[in-house]
């Protein structure tokens, strides 16, 4: 059954009962009350606040930037009064704020993560001048208050709501939207905390449908929004569905802002963005062909394969299909190459085949369209840079897919929306390239002479955001030969590298990075290399040699590099 944060003493001793006592009803809230006589709770939390600070006043509080900053970290550290949030980013300046609820890395009240706010976050909120929050889910709601009633930072009385709204019904955003107008619009209202639970995927996508609503945003503005607002957890195939629905919303006639409080509320997005976690697809090379550079692979999302077939029905009237017509149609000099690939059920001579049909199915369609062969080619991959991972059967689907290569195209100007000079950069290699660039190597042919100096330690993989060395494994094995190297050669010393790839937030890639490389440098260590032949450092997401665009390379960007230091 719900409860209600109760009110505090300094508010409530103006009324009068008769035996008087302190009841503690809530996180550092109190009444006091006549215990011998029922206590009207929710007639009390009715009571209306008097909250009066401006949009400005947040914005300088906590030193909004932009989209992307974040008032509390991933962990609810960076703002002691709000630290029950988590990943807390302004939406709209003093008006609407995304972020997650810190339940899973809370210090004191630690629970599962799949929960609505704790409750020194409703508090910290209430205090802050907040006048509502939003719990974007329906689970695990209905033990949660409903609001809390405090004095906030400018002394005024507050009443904070507390409310639980489905971000995939449409009548409950609809609903959210209003309430983000009311806040923006009327002065006596504090501004909405609107979350889910790690503050990426659900309060992005309320967040994005904001930014079209009030601050102008296009489809593919909101969507870029929508993926570097994840931290780079976005590779899932069914953030597709949320993609979707983003570029589906239409605005509200009765919920307009002005142009002047537009400029006032809206946060830009930040100047600095890492452009291989945006998304891109087909429409891009139609809309945007400027910011589509040669050599850039496009997924084609709505063609599917079932598993086995070569065909799939209605390929003329495939929105990707047409789209790609379209990008044929406006540039004569466009030209690409069809890429089929598979998931990795069965052989990969049998993948490659089936990989190459598709691609051809898709090719053949084309050419039948009336393209001139000599801007079409295709060939087929199979299991080759898969994008989703291959341990589940919801996510394999995403792996049997067509990819366009962009072959040539007509030169535009303009700014770009990806950083073409990743993709055209000379340090970064396929998989084939890097094949001396391994720890392995190295041992084998340790007579060469075209040997380098620095090597990737092989398969040594580290759980997403952990520094913590796995236990066995063939990685565990190239450290152990590093070891008996080393004690074999009693004059070596060398640099640890560490890297990440180049998802989420630069400054966490350059911590993780460097625990990273102290894990390595703790168990050489420990297992017999003294201190003097070792040095450690992180380098983030610094130096890519493979391209963070797919999951493939962003696995192998997270490595550990041994550089051997000459004397």
């Amino acid at each position: 059954m719900k409860w209600v944060l109760g009110i505090t003493a300094m508010f409530l001793a103006q009324f009068s009962w008769g035996q008087d006592d302190t009841i503690k009803v809530g996180l550092n809230s109190f009444i006091i009350a006549d215990t011998t006589k029922p206590v009207n709770y929710d007639s009390l939390f009715a009571v209306e606040g008097n909250f009066r600070m401006n949009h400005e006043f947040y914005k300088n509080r906590y030193v909004e930037t932009d989209l992307m900053y974040k008032i509390t970290n991933n962990k609810g550290d960076g703002f002691d009064s709000l630290y029950g949030t988590r990943n807390m980013r302004p939406i709209l300046h003093g008006v609407a704020y995304r972020g997650g609820a810190n339940n899973y890395f809370h210090k004191t009240d630690k629970r599962k993560n799949q929960n609505p706010l704790p409750l020194d976050g409703m508090s910290g909120l209430c205090k802050e001048g907040f006048s509502a929050g939003v719990y974007l889910y329906r689970q695990n709601f209905e033990e949660s208050p409903i609001g809390d009633t405090c004095n906030c930072v400018d002394n005024s009385w507050n009443n904070f709501k507390y409310y639980q709204y489905d971000y995939y019904d449409s009548s409950h955003v609809y609903e959210m939207i209003k309430m983000t107008y009311n806040a923006a619009t009327q002065e006596e209202t504090g501004p909405v905390y609107l979350h889910c639970w790690n503050g990426w995927h659900a309060s992005g996508y309320i967040s994005a449908v904001i930014l079209k609503q009030f601050c102008g945003f296009s489809d593919w503005d909101a969507v870029n929004y929508w993926d570097l607002g994840t931290d780079g957890a976005n590779t899932s195939p069914r953030y597709q569905t949320q993609r979707e629905r983003i570029k589906e919303f239409q605005p509200y006639p009765e919920f307009m802002i002005s142009d002047s409080l537009q400029k006032c509320l809206c946060p830009p997005m930040p100047e600095h963005i890492d452009s291989t976690q945006l998304h891109i697809e087909i429409e891009h090379l139609v809309v945007v062909p400027e910011a589509i550079p040669v050599g850039f692979d496009i997924v084609l999302y709505n063609v599917k394969f079932g598993p086995g077939k070569t065909t799939f029905p209605g390929i003329s009237s495939n929105a990707d299909i047409i789209n790609l017509k379209k990008a044929l149609d406006g540039d004569p000099n466009l030209k690409i190459e069809v890429g089929g690939y598979t998931d990795n059920s069965g052989s990969y001579e049998k993948n490659v085949s089936l990989s190459r049909s598709r691609a051809k199915f898709v090719y053949d369609h084309l050419i039948s369209s009336g393209y001139p062969e000599d801007r079409i080619t295709y060939a087929g991959y199979g299991p080759k840079k898969p994008i989703y991972s291959n341990r589940y059967k919801s996510t394999r689907e995403g792996n049997r897919r067509i990819e366009i290569k962009v072959l040539a195209k007509t030169v535009h100007g303009g700014d770009q929306l990806v950083n073409e000079e990743l993709y055209n950069d000379p340090n970064v290699f396929d998989e084939a390239a890097l094949e001396h660039s391994y720890f392995s190597y190295f041992l084998n042919n340790q007579g060469s002479n075209d040997l380098g100096s620095t090597f990737i330690i092989d398969s040594l993989i580290f759980k997403s955001s952990s520094a913590e060395l796995p236990v066995d494994g063939f990685g565990v094995e190239m450290l152990n030969g590093l070891v008996s190297y080393m004690k074999e050669h009693k004059n070596v010393r060398i640099n640890i590298n560490g890297y990440t790839d180049a998802s989420g937030i630069e400054e966490n890639n350059q911590v993780l990075s460097e625990e990273r490389a102290k894990a390595v440098y703790n168990f050489l260590v420990t297992n017999g290399i003294a201190e003097n032949r070792l040095y450690h450092k992180g380098w983030g997401s610094e130096n890519p040699i493979a391209p963070n665009r797919y999951k493939w390379g962003r696995d192998i960007n997270r490595r550990i590099e041994i550089e051997f230091v000459s004397d």
